[in-house]
């Protein structure tokens, strides 16, 4: 994706050829004016005075120019916030999308519907019970007791899907990809 607009690009090739064009005017015209009075002291100061203002032009279209690229840097760092966003929102919605069709997938087999939706909600790695528990209130299950998750897992285990370990008074759990 250009980071320009063609038509932005064009409106400042057609800005800088404008510029550069009055610039070969002046410097034509300042070059008349120097054949033409090359010995003349009033046109030594015409000369100087062109000079004056022909800098004087180069400099206004120089900063106009530079507003412009301002204005346009501005404008890209806006959009550069604007995608940035956007992307984060949609990785927001793919992960909800992934938990909403693990929510709303049929049962495995043996196992009751919530049963199985706490198998496809958790990850495969090893995690005690607390941060199970986190995990899954995070996601959207507000009404699920400490006590409830951990009987869950527990009937799990004993079907096969997880497997536990105690270690410090804590019980780790973790997924078997079945």
């Amino acid at each position: 994706m250009p980071l320009l607009k063609d038509t932005e690009r064009e409106q400042l090739r057609q800005l800088v050829k404008a510029c550069l064009l009055e610039i070969s005017k002046l410097k034509i015209e300042l070059k008349k004016c120097q054949k033409e009075s090359s010995n003349s002291a009033t046109d030594d100061l015409k000369v100087e005075s062109l000079k004056q203002e022909l800098s004087e032009h180069i400099q206004r279209k120089d900063e106009e120019i530079q507003e412009s690229i301002k204005i346009k840097e501005d404008e890209i760092e806006l959009l550069k916030t604007m995608i940035e966003e956007r992307d984060q929102k949609i990785s927001e919605l793919e992960t909800v999308k992934i938990y909403f069709e693990a929510v709303i997938s049929p049962p495995r087999r043996n196992l009751t519907s919530f049963q199985s939706q706490i198998y496809e909600l958790l990850p495969f790695e090893e995690q005690d019970t607390a941060i199970h528990f986190s995990h899954l209130r995070t996601i959207g299950f507000k009404e699920l007791s400490h006590d409830n998750l951990e009987s869950a897992l527990k009937n799990l285990e004993r079907k096969g899907y997880f497997k536990s370990r105690v270690e410090d008074g804590k019980t780790f759990w973790i997924k078997i990809d079945r």
